[in-house]
């Protein structure tokens, strides 16, 4: 728990003693950067778009609230996903998987861990397809799999570029090989995206692990971002490779900011920079002509140049 939440909570029932009535202070009225420890009130974080105001750190948020804030006037639409099996193999430990399933929807509004909607950045039609990590860990199973490409062959279908914000422990243990095999069915989906020259964008959102990593980010013609330089990006724990491979590991290990400087990290793009890099990016690889950004020329209306070609370039 939260220790502003915490001490909120204590706090709350000796302000309504004193008062003699219940006080209206909200529970969550207040919340510290996961970055830098910075207390931080609630509506100005917010207004920050959910980055601290004290290191700009950007804090986890929800797909809707990225909607919210990369689309053009916050307004999208929602794709409806294949409905396929929550647990498979029928699950059980303490609980029952399906009943953690069922309460995960039921707080979050949204069926699986992954949301795909389209609309506009500045402009320009574009498919996302974004991950929420609080949302049982985020975990790919079938149903993230199959929306991962569904979201692919909508793009193809649609011309459309795609945008995916990645944040996830990895594939999904309750899934077992049903969860591995989602992997050679998201590079086959980014390879349907490269064959049709529709560029394919992934913006990695701290944390990325597992086999969204050994997946995702190595399409020839995948651009690899990452939304700050403290975003991690790794396969297994900094302590899981250290006992493997007995050494040390360097300063910054599995951030963005170090697997920038290796190559494997393209940029660096701030939250609050989304829109408008993202949107400059696109109107490059989709041969767009711009005045202003929010003037653009549709891109259904032009013809799209490969991302291959633009990085042969």
């Amino acid at each position: 728990m939260n220790w502003i939440t915490s001490i909120t909570k204590k706090l709350k029932p000796k302000l309504d003693n004193l008062f003699g009535k219940k006080s209206n202070i909200p529970d969550n009225l207040w919340t510290s950067c996961a970055s830098c420890s910075n207390i931080i009130y609630k509506e100005d974080i917010e207004k920050n778009l959910y980055c601290c105001t004290n290191c700009q750190e950007p804090q986890q948020i929800l797909p809707r609230q990225r909607f919210e804030i990369l689309f053009d006037e916050g307004t999208c639409e929602e794709l409806e996903t294949p409905k396929l099996s929550s647990d498979p193999l029928n699950w059980k430990d303490i609980t029952s998987y399906k009943e953690k399933v069922k309460a995960a929807r039921k707080k979050f509004n949204q069926r699986h861990a992954a949301l795909v909607a389209t609309g506009n950045i500045n402009g320009i039609k574009t498919i996302v397809y974004c991950m929420n990590q609080k949302f049982l860990g985020g975990s790919v199973g079938i149903e993230e799999g199959e929306a991962f490409v569904f979201a692919c062959k909508y793009a193809v279908e649609h011309n459309l570029p795609f945008v995916a914000f990645p944040q996830t422990g990895g594939q999904k243990m309750q899934h077992s090989a049903y969860a591995l095999m989602q992997m050679p069915k998201s590079i086959i989906g980014l390879q349907m995206l490269e064959e049709k020259g529709i560029p394919a964008i992934i913006m990695a959102t701290s944390p990325v692990a597992g086999g969204v990593t050994a997946s995702w980010f190595y399409g020839p013609s995948v651009f690899v971002f990452a939304e700050s330089e403290n975003t991690k990006i790794m396969f297994a724990g900094p302590n899981v490779i250290k006992r493997t491979i007995g050494e040390d590991l360097p300063d910054g290990f599995q951030t963005a900011g170090y697997l920038l400087k290796k190559g494997f990290v393209d940029r660096i793009i701030h939250r609050k920079n989304h829109r408008e890099e993202l949107s400059n990016l696109l109107s490059i690889l989709l041969n767009l002509k711009i005045t202003k950004a929010e003037n653009l020329t549709d891109a259904a209306d032009e013809d799209s140049i490969s991302t291959q070609q633009i990085i042969s370039a």
